[in-house]
């Protein structure tokens, strides 16, 4: 006997679920035609009535960006690789001015024992240990290519079963609180793809000299920032405006 007085509430249910998936999907940075396919593949669990109205209820407050279309099957090897106790191998890179890819290490391949894989901020990342190191060490998974399950098992770790994804995000990934300003950066090249990661894709880095980059930036003042810039010892300096840097001053001389 099917319960018609909880039919509509159900079917609300599923819709909030999907839209609430559709949303986290649009968010990522998989590529748009990827993001399309795959809400695509959700609209078909509901009705056509449904289906055709699901983009009218998300509302997305994210510029465009590049995305890896790699990025679904690298969350899938690593999950595997947690799943079987196996290492995982990659090839990870940086980005120059012109968000070009840089490979680091030569090309040649990173070898680590993943730990877990963390979402914030519509960015993966992966937390491993690297051979040999007892310290976590994170990368970001969108900046991988071509990852694979290795045969060989991860180091021995006990932080494997205890790891603390919640405490970690916010020791790491804590986010600005603070009055939203326009403030122009100068940094060294050493640090260009830190850029990327903190203030998105879609900056536009200026070239300054050899040993210098420039960058304008919507940024929320805080001392959170002046502490993340007092963290890169000297890599980057704010350039304007004239109250900001005045306020980060301020800010170094009453924590000292």
């Amino acid at each position: 006997h099917r319960d018609l007085h909880s039919f509509p509430t159900r079917r609300s249910s599923d819709l909030a679920e999907v839209v609430m998936i559709a949303d986290s999907i649009n968010a990522s940075k998989l590529p748009a035609m990827q993001k399309k396919a795959l809400v695509e593949r959700l609209s078909g669990l509901l009705c056509s009535y449904q289906a055709e109205n699901i983009s009218k209820h998300i509302i997305s407050f994210e510029k465009s960006r590049k995305g890896s279309r790699s990025l679904i099957y690298s969350v899938d090897a690593i999950d595997r690789a947690i799943n079987e106790n196996k290492k995982v191998s990659f090839l990870y890179f940086d980005y120059d001015e012109r968000h070009g890819k840089v490979y680091r290490k030569g090309g040649k391949r990173y070898i680590v024992s993943p730990a877990v894989m963390v979402w914030n901020k519509d960015n993966y990342y992966l937390l491993c240990f690297s051979d040999g190191h007892d310290d976590i060490v994170t990368y970001r998974l969108d900046k991988m290519d071509d990852v694979c399950l290795e045969e060989s098992e991860r180091e021995p770790h006990p932080e494997y079963e205890m790891f603390d994804t919640e405490e970690y995000r916010k020791q790491v990934f804590g986010m600005f609180s603070g009055e939203t300003q326009n403030v122009t950066l100068l940094f060294e090249p050493s640090i260009l793809s830190d850029m990327f990661d903190r203030f998105g894709d879609d900056i536009r880095v200026v070239k300054v000299d050899e040993k210098l980059y420039s960058v304008s930036v919507t940024v929320q003042v805080s001392k959170t920032l002046f502490a993340w810039i007092v963290g890169t010892q000297g890599k980057v300096k704010i350039q304007s405006p004239k109250k900001v840097i005045e306020d980060r001053k301020s800010t170094r001389l009453n924590s000292s």
